[in-house]
This record gives structure tokens, C-alpha cells and sequence, in this order.
């Protein structure tokens, strides 16, 4: 497999702080980091479907922050406030 050097050099910037499949967390936690002047990308990934889509979807939200920002969104993510 041939190692994409854009999307590694990507990820050395971001760091993954949360991972979700409910919008509404997703649109919370993302709104929260936000409001604390804490940058954003988002990453989505559907699945399911199965033989004629009779096992439903799921997407799943992968939410990262700047490398130097992982405590701060933390902090934001895991306690109780706006």
C-alpha cells in the first residue's frame, strides 16, 4: 500500500478527541469545542445497508482538534457546562 505523504502530514496536526454515531452528540460537541475558540475537523463515515438494505446505516463522526488544543477540548468535552 502506497503511504499518501498529504494525509500524513494531516494527521501529525490533528489529534482525534472523540468519536460518535449520534448526530445530536456530534452536533454538542462540536458546537461546545467551538465555543471555546477550539478549531475543528470533522471526519464521517456510513456504513450498513447489508443485502438489500435491511440492516439499516450507521455513520460515525470522528471529531479532531489541533494537536495543541487535545487537553482544552478534553477539558470542554468531558465536563459538565456550555
Amino acid at each position: 500500500m502506497v503511504s499518501n505523504p498529504f494525509a500524513r502530514f494531516f494527521r501529525k496536526k490533528w489529534e482525534l478527541v472523540y468519536s460518535t454515531q449520534e448526530v445530536q452528540t456530534y452536533a454538542e460537541i462540536t458546537g461546545r469545542l467551538r465555543n471555546h475558540g477550539i478549531r475543528v475537523k470533522t471526519e464521517s463515515f456510513s456504513g450498513g445497508g447489508g443485502q438489500g438494505g435491511g440492516y439499516g446505516f450507521a455513520t460515525t463522526y470522528h471529531i479532531y482538534v489541533p494537536a495543541e488544543a487535545v487537553h482544552q477540548a478534553h477539558s470542554v468535552i468531558h465536563h459538565a457546562g456550555p
